[in-house]
């Protein structure tokens, strides 16, 4: 138990100063593509393209981590970050700063593996604790990262620098990783069957923060091919959220994977599974996720961008205020759990909580002051925060369960798509005038908090 305690640390340590290091740099990444000349357009054709090949390479990555082991993917996606990132530095040219993205987009999965890894080290009963343990970690590098970066963003040659120190700290995890972590990991118990490697889940597309989450199931002794997260649902006795796991038995295990699917037949599966979806049940909820979703990503999406436009704010208090957006969402997950048992409606909650994401979006888009910004981004982050909870426990109320897996793993699938589309959407609509972002935002929200209270007053049932 000793080396996989040792391990969990190093992964600890590993994911913390990945996303501190990638938070130095995005937030401020829009504002310093618009002062090399990019127009809002441009800027989010780049990010929507790096949102696509992450979407697209996961799968892939996933594959070859369980086909070749996770310490070698590991070792490779950190040290190509680790030039992409050099590369951005180097350079103001939008060729070079592309394939720096692309470079990023494909290889830059650390956060995923990192939690496999954690997996594959870990028994079952003490998953949950060490991935909370791990998403702490990572949650206060979110909010760490953005008030460095700021601070050092500031000073001559700022972005240059900042993309050097991430950089160097993608070098630093690689030599990590390279020393400490072993190519065959101990297993998560004594005298417990564990299989070589275990899978890894599609990544979500925002900049791998906060929202990715894998749970790991098990099954006779072997890891299932895909394990899914069914989010963070409130116990009637406590205020905590318990991570649901589901084995998908019907899927084969890693070792029986064909590794040479064409693309055809990556799309028929993909097709299959939303055709296992039955919409009937699940078509409202699916449709009101999407639009909130993407409410929420076309706001945060142009907000360093609007912020800088509209009050010429510096890079030091754009990073303050994301990293305050940060603090404001993790205490709010603490009380998610008691207004849930207040309420004992998920559906009555998600309409309150995307009513309140629709005027915190109106404020936000017509808001005059910095300080308006910092009060109304409150009510914002601790809708969001009730939404991805609503969410989950309605889908997971109305769901058979012998089909949890593939209804949430298609929930799954929401973020990535709105992640991949609204920053083009909204560079599109920042051409036009600077408060488009903000009107499409609201638009969307108005949309889904449309669709939430018709479903109250329809209140579909659970599926027996």
């Amino acid at each position: 138990m000793t080396a996989a305690r040792n391990i969990q640390r190093l992964v600890y340590l590993v994911g913390f100063l990945d996303l501190a290091a990638v938070m130095l740099i995005i937030p401020l990444f829009v504002v310093h593509l618009r002062r090399i000349g990019m127009s809002p357009l441009v800027s989010g054709a780049v990010r929507s393209f790096y949102g696509i090949l992450q979407l697209v390479s996961c799968p892939l990555v996933g594959r070859s981590s369980d086909k070749y082991g996770r310490r070698p993917l590991l070792l490779l996606g950190l040290a190509l970050s680790a030039m992409g990132y050099f590369v951005l530095g180097a350079s103001d040219s939008l060729l070079v700063m592309v394939v720096s993205r692309i470079i990023t987009g494909i290889f830059k999965h650390t956060i995923t593996l990192c939690k496999a890894v954690l997996a594959d080290v870990t028994a079952p009963e003490d998953r949950q604790g060490v991935l909370g343990t791990f998403n702490g970690a990572v949650g206060l590098a979110f909010i760490v990262g953005p008030i460095i970066g700021g601070h050092l963003t500031e000073l001559q040659d700022g972005f240059s620098r900042v993309c050097y120190i991430t950089a160097a700290v993608f070098t630093l995890n690689f030599v990590l990783c390279f020393v400490f972590l072993p190519g065959v990991l101990p297993a998560p118990q004594p005298g417990r069957a564990k299989p070589r490697h275990t899978p890894v889940p599609r990544e979500s597309d925002k900049e791998e923060s906060s929202e990715e989450h894998l749970v790991i199931g098990q099954d006779k002794g072997h890891l299932s091919q895909e394990q899914i997260d069914i989010g963070q649902l409130e116990q009637k006795d406590s205020r905590q959220f318990v991570q649901e796991e589901q084995s998908l038995e019907d899927q084969p295990v890693p070792d029986q994977l064909d590794t040479k699917l064409t693309e055809a037949e990556t799309l028929k599966q993909v097709f299959h599974f939303i055709k296992d979806i039955d919409w009937q049940v699940f078509g409202d909820v699916f449709m009101i996720d999407f639009f909130l979703t993407f409410a929420a990503f076309a706001y945060r999406s142009s907000f360093v961008l609007s912020v800088d436009e509209m009050f010429d704010a510096s890079p030091k208090t754009i990073g303050y205020i994301i990293s305050f957006q940060g603090i404001v969402g993790a205490v709010a997950g603490f009380f998610t759990g008691k207004l849930s048992q207040f309420y004992n409606d998920s559906q009555l909650e998600l309409f309150h909580s995307s009513v309140l994401q629709v005027l915190s979006l109106l404020g936000l888009t017509l808001a005059p002051t910095v300080s308006s910004i910092l009060i109304l981004l409150v009510p914002l982050c601790i809708s969001d925060t009730i939404i991805r909870t609503s969410v989950s426990t309605i889908v997971i109320n109305r769901c058979d369960p012998l089909k949890i897996g593939s209804v949430t793993g298609f929930g799954q699938s929401i973020p990535a798509v709105a992640g991949m589309t609204t920053p083009i959407l909204t560079g599109l609509a920042q051409e036009i005038t600077v408060y488009g972002p903000g009107i499409m935002a609201s638009l969307s929200a108005g949309i889904g908090a449309t669709l939430a209270g018709y479903m109250v007053m329809k209140k579909k049932p659970k599926v027996e």
